[in-house]
C-alpha cells in the first residue's frame, strides 16, 4: 500500500514537473535536528532540487541521509545505524518571510517493531512551516514540521518513524512522571541556492 502510494506520488510529481513553467531552480542543503550527547546522537539532512515559480512556489525531489549512534557508558555498549531514502516537497513562500509546506519521504527504517520486523521502510508525511527569507545569494529556511503518519498511527501496529529520535517535545503523564510520549514534531534548517536565477 505504502509503496503503491509512493510510486503514484512520484509519477504525478514527474508529470507536473514536465508541464510546469519555472522561473528558476535552486539546490537546497538541509540539516535536520542534529543532536549530540555523551549517550549518542543523530546528524544528517537532505539534498533538495527546487523548481521555483513566481518566487512563491517551490517544489521538487529530495534525498535524505541520517546517521544515528548510541553509547552506554555504564554497560560499555555502543551501536550505530543509518536512515536513508527519497521523496518530494512542496513549499509556499509568502510575505517575503514565511513558508508553509508539505514533505513526503519513504525512508529505510533502522528501528524494528517485534510484531512487524519485516517492515524495513517507513512513509513520513510532514506538514508545517516557518521562516523563509533571502539573504544575499541564498535563501534561509527554518521550520517546524509535524509527521501526520507517525502522529496518527498506532505504535502497537506500526514501526516507529525513523526520524522519531529527533522529536523534542515530550508530553508527560502526571500520574506516571517517568513515562510519556514525544509529539512527532521536528525542526529543519535549510539553505537554498539559486542556480539559474535571472
Amino acid at each position: 500500500m505504502k509503496k503503491s502510494f509512493l510510486i503514484l506520488f512520484i509519477i504525478c510529481f514527474s508529470v507536473s514537473l514536465s508541464q510546469a513553467q519555472h522561473n528558476h531552480h535552486e539546490i537546497g542543503v538541509e540539516v535536520q535536528a542534529a543532536s549530540f550527547s555523551t549517550h549518542g546522537g543523530t546528524v544528517g539532512g537532505a539534498l533538495k532540487y527546487a523548481f521555483v515559480e513566481e518566487e512563491t512556489i517551490a517544489f521538487g525531489p529530495s534525498v535524505r541521509f541520517q546517521y544515528i549512534w548510541s553509547k552506554n557508558q555504564y554497560l560499555g555498549t555502543q551501536g550505530s545505524s543509518f536512515t536513508w531514502g527519497a521523496g518530494g516537497f512542496f513549499h509556499y513562500r509568502f510575505l517575503e518571510w514565511f513558508f508553509l509546506g508539505a514533505e513526503v519521504e519513504y525512508l529505510k527504517n533502522p528501528y524494528a517493531n517485534h510484531n512487524f520486523s519485516d517492515r524495513k521502510w517507513t512513509l513520513t508525511a510532514f506538514l508545517g512551516g516557518g521562516i523563509s527569507k533571502e539573504f544575499g545569494p541564498v535563501r534561509l529556511n527554518v521550520g517546524l514540521l509535524y509527521d501526520l503518519v507517525d502522529g496518527l498511527s498506532d505504535p502497537h501496529t506500526t514501526n516507529p518513524s525513523p526520524l522519531s529520535r529527533d522529536y523534542f517535545i515530550k508530553v508527560s503523564n502526571p500520574e506516571k512522571p517517568n513515562y510519556g510520549r514525544y509529539i512527532p514534531i521536528i525542526y529543519r534548517f535549510a539553505l537554498f541556492i539559486p542556480i539559474n536565477k535571472r
